[in-house]
């Protein structure tokens, strides 16, 4: 057997703060106090010659080994056009149509300038948008010159990623006239008088621009040929010298940080996942989709905003030495622009493997008058000493090993059922999912892999026996990825448990790194790049890529489906499928008792009021999603703050009488106490931290986690209905432990 580490979803924008960045280039710069810098000449940014020679090393590798043979055609020029253009204005905000006009010549000439060589069309595009830049910034710092009429009935669309380009300047000027009206509205709303506002959104708007002028002949490299990979398949990256070393400090899994995956989504810096194991996860008041606006050292220092910041100038205030406090001035998930904020408070720590490690925890359920106990093992990711391994060591560090030494505590407490819980599990080692899917079936194959050149390859399990044959469900959601498919879709295949949550990401690619220094010849660094040369493939025959695994029991998440996931990439690898494997599925009596466990889910949930309030939650949620664009009539967003915090208050408290609390008279006494309970809980032990980091729930820090509670009453089901369960027999003698 191979051993295989994945590297899942890393995109050029992705920074796990407290496990890696990606790019970190540079320290935050501070723009001059003085005036705007529009004035002064803007640089004419060119290629360097040793750019040409990565630039064809890269071409050549991609043409030849990446796993679709997409050949540098037109049709690769246009996705390659696309890309760098939504890299480059993503909302739309500084190219005019004319501008997009002029670079029509380049639509088709992308890929044979790639071939040859020739980045001058990028650079020229580039230079072209920093003009812009420069002009937008100019006209917006001359809005700033007298307070705007609020009371005019008008409208920002902060969302244009579908929206036409602007035709004209004058267009262009009414739409910055929304957004600067836009942005001074929030900060009024936050309580900043006009001149507050006027200062504050002039620095802001002059750190941009400053910002903007940094930029290098690298930096714009970078860009472009990442909107060449990107036009590949989303996981297909160029990591210049800088983001290759942040690459290694992402895979020793030892940076100082809060522990959070962020990416930049327009102007804003956004959370993407937060890391099991980090003081985000511990404190729970870091969630996904949140938008960090601003970053403060300490207790007492001033709040930073870092609205429109380059992603690693973010990263870079972020960052300190473990110990350190940071705060971060959040905007809350789905929450309009000039919605309500929040501050919260870090303590900065090292996220290390171990904290990672799987774990395991008891909860108890109630059927009549009976009551169950239900092991829940938490897996954050498939994690493996390779070195070790191979090396013979006894006590290497493994997945398998961990879960199975936990089902074996688990058994000797007697527990009913079992559920793995892999929402968040972003992949990692595939020997070590293949390996501890042999902890639950008999000996057989549990993955197909295709490389490009259609050679296959089936990996397996050959041990001799499992661990665990009780009731079992895994329980995973859009973050599940990867290698936590594999074994999620290999139960589901061999029939062997229930797949319960939501839909998986769909990730179903392997990739390769390459050091390009051992290709071009110098001795300045060239960097790597990672690509895509092998497809994951089912027992079944059907790939994981784009569809994921679909559960066989579906719970509500919070997650949106159309924001993450492999099949929301456009240039995603498709969907297939190939030939079954020989194996042979468990007749546990799954298949036939699924109508009875729904009904029973059903009937259940039907009657609990911690699921109602869930799914409450979750269409409060998805309506702030819906909204694309905001009111610029200061008493109606001051209205619809008030309605806000109103639903928001009437939410906390209906969570705190479920706990039997009392409730709070004011959204702030509401929060206050909820952050008191995040950091009670957050100082508690990694195995309350991973259940909790599990919940999909909100900002409260109250609920419970309704979507876990659900999965532990199913495999309670499983077992009172006599099913999904192997015979004793099946487990080795070594693994055999004292049952009730």
């Amino acid at each position: 057997m191979r051993h295989k580490s994945l590297l899942v979803l890393t995109v050029v924008s992705l920074l796990l703060l407290g496990v890696s960045a990606i790019p970190a280039t540079s320290s935050p710069v501070t723009a001059p106090a003085a005036s705007s810098l529009s004035a002064a000449p803007l640089p004419v940014i060119s290629p360097q010659p040793r750019e040409t020679l990565v630039d064809q090393a890269i071409a050549g590798l991609l043409t030849r080994y990446h796993y679709g043979h997409a050949a540098l055609n037109s049709t690769l020029s246009e996705q390659i056009f696309k890309h760098y253009l939504e890299d480059l204005d993503p909302s739309r905000s500084y190219f005019l149509q004319s501008d997009i006009d002029s670079f029509a010549k380049y639509r088709d000439e992308l890929a044979d300038a790639i071939r040859r060589g020739n980045l001058r069309p990028a650079f020229n595009m580039y230079n072209v948008y920093q003009t812009r830049v420069s002009e937008r910034i100019a006209y917006a710092l001359s809005l700033l010159d007298h307070e705007p009429d609020f009371t005019v009935k008008d409208s920002y669309t902060y969302d244009r990623r579908k929206t036409p380009w602007a035709k004209t300047p004058a267009e262009m000027n009414t739409l910055w006239q929304q957004r600067v009206k836009g942005d001074a509205l929030g900060l009024l709303l936050a309580g900043k008088s006009w001149k507050q506002t006027a200062d504050i959104l002039r620095k802001r708007y002059r750190n941009f621009e400053h910002r903007a002028r940094q930029v290098t002949d690298g930096d714009v490299f970078d860009l472009f040929m990442n909107s060449y990979t990107r036009s590949l398949d989303p996981h297909t990256d160029y990591f210049s010298p800088d983001q290759s070393k942040e690459f290694e400090i992402q895979m020793s899994l030892k940076l100082q940080g809060i522990g959070a995956a962020l990416v930049t989504d327009g102007e804003y810096t956004k959370v993407e996942r937060v890391i099991l194991g980090g003081p985000a996860a511990r404190s729970k008041a870091l969630h996904p989709d949140d938008r960090i606006t601003g970053v403060a050292q300490g207790d007492k220092s001033d709040i930073v905003d870092v609205v429109g910041w380059r992603l690693d100038d973010v990263v870079a205030l972020i960052r300190g030495n473990p110990g350190s406090v940071v705060r971060l001035q959040i905007l809350p998930a789905g929450a309009a622009p000039g919605s309500p904020e929040k501050v919260i408070r870090l303590v900065r720590d090292t996220v290390k493997l171990e904290a990672q490690a799987a774990h395991q925890h008891i909860i108890t359920v109630k059927d009549g008058n009976k009551t169950y106990k239900v092991g829940v093992v938490t897996i954050p990711t498939f994690y493996s000493d390779f070195q070790g391994r191979m090396e013979g060591e006894k006590d290497y560090n493994s997945t398998t090993r961990d879960v199975r030494r936990l089902l074996k505590e688990l058994e000797a407490a007697h527990v009913d059922s079992v559920v793995i819980d892999l929402r968040n599990n972003g992949g990692g080692s595939l020997q070590e999912a293949d390996d501890l899917t042999g902890l639950f079936i008999p000996p057989g194959p549990v993955v197909q892999i295709r490389d490009s050149d259609g050679r296959l390859d089936v990996e397996g399990d050959d041990h001799s026996g499992v661990t665990y044959t009780g009731p079992l469900a895994v329980l995973v959601n859009r973050f599940t990825a990867s290698a936590s498919e594999i074994f999620a879709a290999a139960i589901q295949d061999y029939h062997r448990g229930l797949i319960i949550g939501s839909t998986t990401y769909g990730k179903g690619t392997v990739q390769t790194l390459i050091d390009l220094n051992r290709i071009i010849p110098g001795d300045e660094d060239a960097g790597q790049l990672k690509l895509t040369v092998e497809k994951f493939y089912r027992v079944n025959g059907a790939s994981t890529q784009r569809k994921g695994v679909t559960p066989d029991i579906t719970l509500p998440s919070i997650i949106d489906p159309t924001e993450f996931g492999e099949e929301t990439q456009d240039s995603a690898l498709p969907w297939d499928q190939i030939a079954a494997t020989d194996y042979t599925p468990l007749h546990l009596g799954l298949d036939q008792a699924l109508p009875k466990l729904l009904k029973l889910h059903a009937a259940r949930i039907a009657h609990d009021k911690a699921w109602a309030l869930y799914l409450q939650q979750l269409k409060q949620y998805q309506a702030q999603r819906d909204e694309k664009s905001i009111s610029l009539v200061l008493s109606e967003r001051k209205q619809q703050r008030a309605e806000l915090d109103k639903q928001r208050l009437e939410m906390a408290n209906a969570w705190r009488q479920l706990k039997g609390l009392a409730p709070a008279a004011t959204l702030e006494a509401a929060l206050k106490s909820a952050q008191n309970a995040e950091t009670a809980n957050g100082s508690g032990s990694d195995e309350d931290a991973a259940t909790a980091s599990g919940d999909e729930n909100s900002e409260n820090g109250l609920e419970p986690d309704v979507i876990l509670n659900a999965a532990a009453h199913i495999v309670i089901d499983m077992k009172l209905l006599g099913v999904g369960s192997l015979p004793a027999t099946s487990q080795t003698p070594a693994d055999t432990v004292a049952k009730h």
